[in-house]
């Protein structure tokens, strides 16, 4: 290296704040052009003698302690491969004290980083000879940089290290160490886990626990309930559903206890809370099984939907009543509207069979104003399935057939003898038409019917 007392010079005075980091750059540059030949021609003309750079502070020497730093940290450079340093280069490595002794020791272990950058990253994370001696005396070796920094970024100490070891976990690779700090599961949390039976969990598994909230207290807590035998799976939908050690005691309160963690998990699943389940008790509904009370959470059947259902008549409903009824939206607003139409005694398959053909309150409200009256579920289901509207009678009440039986209501419909083909008969044949032979008339064509007569 040409001019290398020279740079060591600008580098210590550098160092040691003689001179600025643009002084040294100009400095640097007038070394390289002194070091530099011409191109121009193949014999060069000898430059005359003249210092390597202008002469600053000549009343500030190079001490001999900082030029002995420099030429160690030069030589320690090159013995890392390192042979050229740029200006910005010295001063980074001032900023991450980058010494010569630090170099020289991690060379020692083998550590070799690739550049300067390298060797300023490891700095900058903290990566000590030290750090990597104890990872060793744990086993973890053969790490590269990034393996290092990683290890260094994620707070994994070989003291870390060494107390997951204590409790079995051992030959773990960098990733598992980095994901178990990372969601800090400590050697503590592991131990607690194997005291209480949970022995042969792997490094994902007590990472998913210790991310669901599964403490030990809480796994310790669902055994003195009962439950014992589970496993990860288990532990973390108990928890993911909020089933809690008290919940769990409150239904055995209530007369439940045999019970498993499926079980739970679906109660926890359809909200089923103990103040539910007290409320269709006080309603008089005590005999319930875990697969009731999932039903009724489930298709939304609440205590005070049960005691409106009651207020309209439908009275000891069964668990499938009661699901049947919600599944074909069978409301409140629905039995006013059959109690206003004048419709009672019916049982909860008329209702229901009114909810599977979509015979609404709307549709039960505005066959009444349109004075349809004295009808029966099985009629109201007929005229449904048939697209008897209300419209449809509404029209053929103004026409003048009022009061028809749902009978001939279902007939006129199913036979297309619409207010639209009667108002174009009457224009063609006269007023006098009756409906029977507006149906023959759509049923056998009209020269027929009235060839006949």
């Amino acid at each position: 290296m040409n001019g290398t007392k020279e740079r060591l010079m600008i580098l210590d005075m550098i160092s040691e704040g003689k001179i600025t980091a643009a002084e040294g750059e100009e400095l640097f540059r007038a070394l390289e052009e002194v070091d530099e030949p011409s191109a121009e021609s193949d014999n060069p003309t000898p430059v005359p003698p003249q210092a390597p750079f202008p002469p600053l502070r000549p009343e500030s020497p190079q001490s001999p302690r900082g030029q002995r730093a420099s030429t160690e940290l030069v030589a320690a450079l090159k013995t890392a491969g390192i042979d050229h340093v740029t200006l910005s280069d010295v001063q980074e490595m001032q900023e991450h004290s980058l010494t010569a002794e630090y170099i020289n020791e991690m060379l020692a272990l083998g550590i070799e980083p690739d550049g300067l950058g390298e060797w300023v990253n490891l700095r900058i994370h903290d990566i000590t000879p030290r750090y990597v001696r104890e990872l060793r005396d744990m086993g973890i070796d053969d790490l590269d940089i990034d393996e290092l920094v990683e290890l260094s970024l994620h707070d994994v100490s070989a003291k870390y290290v060494s107390e997951l070891r204590e409790v079995g976990l051992k030959d773990l690779d960098v990733d598992e160490l980095v994901e178990l700090s990372n969601h800090d599961v400590s050697a503590k949390y592991i131990a607690e886990m194997r005291e209480l039976g949970l022995k042969d969990l792997d490094v994902d598994e007590l990472i998913e626990l210790n991310n669901h909230d599964v403490s030990a207290k809480y796994v310790a807590e669902l055994r003195a309930m009962g439950l014992k035998d589970f496993d990860v799976d288990d532990l973390i939908e108990l928890s993911n559903h909020d089933i809690s050690p008290k919940y769990i005691a409150e239904l055995k309160k209530m007369g439940f206890k045999n019970f498993d963690v499926d079980d739970l998990v679906e109660l926890g699943s359809h909200d089923i809370s103990p103040e539910f389940i007290a409320e269709l008790q006080t309603l008089g509904i005590k005999d319930l099984d875990i697969d009731d009370l999932v039903e009724l959470g489930t298709h939304g059947v609440s205590p005070e939907f049960i005691a409106q259902m009651r207020e309209f008549g439908l009275k000891n409903l069964d668990t499938d009543d009661l699901v049947q009824l919600s599944i074909h939206n069978i409301d409140p607003e629905f039995m006013k509207a059959l109690r206003d139409f004048g419709m009672t005694g019916f049982d909860v398959d008329d209702v229901v069979e009114l909810g599977i053909h979509n015979v609404t309150a709307r549709y039960i409200a505005e066959m009444k104003e349109a004075g349809l009256k004295d009808v029966d579920t099985e009629e109201l289901v007929e005229m449904r399935i048939h697209n008897v509207t209300p419209k449809f009678v509404r029209e053929l009440r103004e026409m003048g057939f009022s009061n028809l039986p749902v009978d001939e209501l279902v007939e006129l419909s199913i036979h297309h003898v619409t207010p639209r083909f009667i108002r174009e008969m009457r224009q063609r044949y006269g007023e006098h038409l009756t409906l029977n032979q507006l149906l023959d008339m759509r049923l056998h064509g009209v020269e027929e019917v009235l060839g006949s007569r």
